[in-house]
């Protein structure tokens, strides 16, 4: 029998930690789950066992660049990813919305060829207007499998009338367990006196969008004077990740700028950058730290499934709705209500191995693997 050939889609290859993260997991969970031949479109990316679209020696800059040269570079990887395959999937993010792009009426255009389209670990949303939801229903409705991460997303497909494709999943950094990196509890204990290590994760986000975001400068220097303090008493060590290099969108400028007030106050720091589109050496650096702060979704995510004790920036609904999916405490989310330090007793009491999400580590990621089996391909 034939293998299936399928191919993912998303923003893979735009130097973002997460959504290369999701392509790696998705090509890894097709052939476990599906027996399927992946296909990534984009840039090859390491540890992902499937082929690319983008050829390897093809400069990372030129496909992710804002210009002609980068959406020429872009329309024809997903060219390429659609004309030999049987199912594409959009593979992880916030990608179902109705902003308008190329990928779209070429995806339509593909069904009318026999092609089936599907989603996995995705959000939904939230749109602007009725008319905007009812547009994306009905692009929706050509799917033939849709597996949303979070509860928000799953109440909207199905009052989209989409009961009968939709499935009720989580992210798909879930899969980190089943198909990525382990969760393995064997780790050589820490030397006892050993510095603690804090990872931080800041992001260029809107401070002035619909969904109130709390002001970066705020929490970050109410950040440094909580290490400041803290360092009184114990040796500290700060990793602050750039998880988005992207020169236009991501965090790098934000990441040095962070690193040199941290040491101007005193506290070590080193500054890392997300490269190479190498997600799993990026999740092992997050697994290393003793807490992390983050204000990207997949750093707190990562986090969480590395069983790192983590507090979220909550700038975007998406980061709220993995807090309330997981029952995070509501001291351990950065809001813009606020205005104190909120990290002068969240940081202490999350050394001390207090404040535990409602729902373990291991019971959100035995979801994963339904992700993927839950689907029409799946074969035992």
């Amino acid at each position: 029998m034939t293998s299936l050939r399928t191919a993912f889609t998303g923003y893979y290859g735009m130097r973002n930690f997460g959504d290369d993260l999701f392509g790696v997991l998705c090509a890894r969970a097709a052939r476990a789950y599906w027996h399927a031949v992946p296909r990534v479109v984009g840039p090859p990316l390491a540890a992902a066992p499937a082929r690319s679209t983008v050829p390897r020696r093809y400069p990372a800059n030129w496909y992710g660049g804002t210009g002609l040269v980068g959406k020429a570079s872009r329309w024809l990887s997903f060219a390429r990813g659609l004309h030999d395959c049987d199912v594409l999937v959009m593979g992880g993010g916030s990608v179902i919305t109705a902003r308008e792009s190329f990928r779209k009426p070429m995806m339509l255009s593909a069904v009318e060829r026999g092609v089936q389209l599907a989603a996995v670990g995705v959000s939904i949303g939230p749109f602007e207007s009725a008319r905007d939801e009812d547009s994306v229903a009905g692009f929706l409705q050509r799917f033939r499998y849709l597996s949303v991460r979070d509860e928000r997303s799953h109440r909207l497909a199905k009052k989209m009338g989409l009961d009968a494709i939709t499935h009720a999943g989580c992210d798909l950094a879930a899969l980190l367990p089943p198909v990525g990196s382990s969760m393995d509890d064997d780790e050589p204990e820490k030397a006892a006196g050993a510095p603690v290590r804090i990872g931080v994760a800041p992001c260029r986000y809107p401070e002035h969008g619909e969904y109130a975001a709390p002001l970066r400068r705020r929490w970050e220097e109410h950040l440094i004077a909580t290490l400041a303090g803290l360092r009184r008493f114990r040796d500290v060590i700060v990793d602050v990740f750039s998880l988005n290099e992207h020169p236009r969108h991501g965090d790098r400028a934000l990441a040095q700028r962070l690193v040199e007030r941290l040491r101007s106050e005193g506290v070590p720091a080193e500054w890392h950058a997300y490269a190479s589109q190498d997600p799993l050496r990026t999740v092992g650096a997050l697994a290393a730290c003793d807490v992390v702060v983050s204000a990207r979704l997949h750093g707190a995510i990562v986090a969480y499934l590395q069983d790192v004790p983590f507090m979220i920036i909550d700038y975007h609904p998406k980061c709220r709705d993995f807090a309330d999916d997981i029952g995070l405490h509501a001291s351990l989310r950065v809001t813009a209500a606020d205005t104190d330090n909120p990290f002068s007793d969240a940081l202490p009491a999350l050394l001390a191995g207090e404040r535990r999400p409602g729902v373990s580590r291991t019971a959100y990621a035995r979801r994963a693997a339904d992700i993927f089996q839950c689907a029409p391909w799946a074969q035992a």
